[in-house]
C-alpha cells in the first residue's frame, strides 16, 4: 500500500512539476538562444533504435545557448562550438530517479573526463534549500560543473518535462542524443562515437 502511494506522489510530483515550468517560463526572453526544435529533435530520436544508436551522421538540431552560474560562483556558456563534447544533465536533489542515476553518471564521469565535459543543470528555483544542492552533489561524490537554472530558462529552451534528462552535445553545438534515464551502454557507445570521430 506504501509503494503505490508512492508512485501516485511521484506521478502528482511530476505533473505538477510540468505544469510549473510551463505556466512560469519567461517566454519573451530570446538573448541568448532559441528553443529546442522539439520536431527535429524526435527525428534523431527515431522509432528504430538500433538505427538511431548507431547513427554516424549529425542531427542538425542545434542545442539552445545558455549562460548560467556555477556553484562555484563563475559562469559558463552551453550550446556553442567547444574544444570536446558535453554532456548536459537536468537534475534535481528531491528527485529519486535523479539519485538512481547519479552514480551511474560519477562512473561516465570519470571514464571520459579527459574527452567529454560534464555538466550538471539543477532546477535551483524548484529546491526547497539551497543547501540540498552541494549536499546532493557531495553525497554522490561529482566533480564536474553544477550550473544552476535559478529562472528556469535553461529548463525551458531544452524543452524539459523530466527529470533527469540528460543531453549529448557535439563539438559543433549539435544534439546527438537525449537519455531520461542513462543505459550505460548505449550511453559509452555515443561517446565512444563522438571522442573517436565516428
Amino acid at each position: 500500500m506504501k509503494s503505490m502511494f508512492w508512485i501516485i506522489a511521484g506521478f502528482l510530483l511530476a505533473t505538477a512539476f510540468g505544469v510549473a515550468l510551463i505556466v512560469n517560463s519567461d517566454h519573451t526572453n530570446g538573448e541568448e538562444g532559441k528553443k529546442l526544435n522539439a520536431s527535429a529533435l524526435e527525428s534523431v530520436l527515431s522509432a528504430d533504435q538500433e538505427a538511431a544508436l548507431h547513427r554516424k551522421t549529425s542531427s542538425g538540431v542545434k542545442a539552445p545557448a545558455f549562460t548560467l552560474k556555477a556553484l562555484d560562483g563563475k559562469t559558463y556558456t552551453i550550446g556553442e562550438k567547444s574544444d570536446k563534447p558535453i554532456v548536459l544533465q537536468f537534475w534535481a536533489s528531491w528527485c529519486e530517479a535523479c539519485t538512481v542515476e547519479a552514480p551511474t553518471l560519477k562512473k561516465l564521469h570519470e571514464a571520459y573526463r579527459d574527452k567529454v565535459e560534464f555538466y550538471g543543470v539543477n532546477l535551483s528555483s524548484e529546491e526547497k534549500q539551497a543547501d540540498h544542492i552541494s549536499a546532493f552533489i557531495e553525497q554522490n561524490g561529482w566533480s564536474f560543473t553544477n550550473l544552476l537554472d535559478a529562472n528556469k530558462r535553461a529548463s525551458y529552451l531544452y524543452e524539459l518535462h523530466a527529470l533527469p534528462t540528460t543531453f549529448i552535445i557535439d563539438k559543433d553545438g549539435t544534439l546527438r542524443g537525449t537519455f531520461h534515464m542513462v543505459d550505460p551502454m548505449e550511453f559509452e557507445l555515443k561517446l565512444d562515437q563522438l571522442t573517436e570521430g565516428r
